[in-house]
């Protein structure tokens, strides 16, 4: 194999991966007066890999329960309430806004209202403020029980503020495996579509398909800082480009040379 080819190869990964790399940023949760908003950061260690319970929740065709919205694919989980005149609305906004380059078959989102108050005509409202809803989008309300309950499970901690007459409560995203597993947190309410994107790869079942290796690449590009709540470049890419081989480059590699000297 010529000098330096692998070298090369490396290089021109890495800077792949640098030019698909993500902003950092991290938008902090609202709060109530001198709050410590410290108090609404998910234990995300705790729940990382547990199974949240299948509740039961009322959307806009009827009654229907988690498992059943989130199907055979991975889900992505906002939980929200639909009078809330600020945070919420934002986030549900940018998220449909976001460009996510995977077909919207293979995912869902379930946009979920925590306020035992919420009825069928607030969430109608703010499902028909969205310009177009996505086929794959389910918004619902949850029962004060079910509420609870999927809140507990997922450590997502919640209060009333009498004061503001609000919510406090954190700008947060959850990724659900297709068995119902706590797969990732994302923080904010302006989200970027690599961040998504990666994070529902992560969740999906790993089952061999088309296009596999695309977003395999980006995976190994990427690791997940969880204190930023965003994928970050892997470190092996900067010192020394170890991650090569995780992919197997060198038969990349090999093939590429083979055609090269015309073997």
């Amino acid at each position: 194999m010529k000098p330096g080819f692998l070298s090369r190869l490396g290089l021109t990964f890495a800077l792949t991966c640098l030019s698909m790399s993500p902003t950092l940023a991290l938008k902090s949760t609202e709060a109530d007066g001198d709050f410590d908003t410290n108090m609404l950061r998910i234990d995300e260690g705790k729940y990382l890999g547990t199974t949240v319970p299948n509740v039961k929740i009322r959307t806009g065709d009827g009654q229907s329960d988690l498992f059943s919205l989130i199907g055979d694919d991975p889900a992505l989980v906002l939980l929200a309430y639909y009078t809330c005149g600020h945070t919420c609305p934002a986030g549900i906004q940018s998220l449909s806004d976001l460009s996510i380059d995977l077909p919207e078959t293979t995912y869902n989102v379930i946009v979920l209202s925590f306020d035992k108050d919420d009825t069928p005509m607030t969430m109608n409202h703010v499902e028909s403020s969205l310009d177009t809803v996505p086929d794959n989008w389910t918004f619902g309300l949850l029962p004060e029980q079910a509420s609870k309950e999927l809140t507990d499970a997922l450590g997502y901690h919640f209060f009333f503020s009498e004061r503001d007459q609000t919510f406090v409560h954190p700008a947060a995203v959850v990724f659900l495996s297709p068995q119902g597993e706590v797969m990732r947190y994302l923080y904010g309410t302006d989200l970027s579509s690599d961040d998504v994107e990666l994070a529902l790869i992560e969740t999906r079942d790993r089952k061999p398909r088309l296009g596999e290796l695309v977003d395999m690449v980006k995976l190994t590009c990427f690791q997940f800082d969880r204190s930023k709540s965003r994928y970050v470049i892997h470190p092996a890419l900067i010192f020394g480009g170890a991650g090569i081989g995780v992919l197997g480059l060198a038969g990349i590699a090999a093939l590429t040379y083979k055609k090269e000297e015309g073997v």
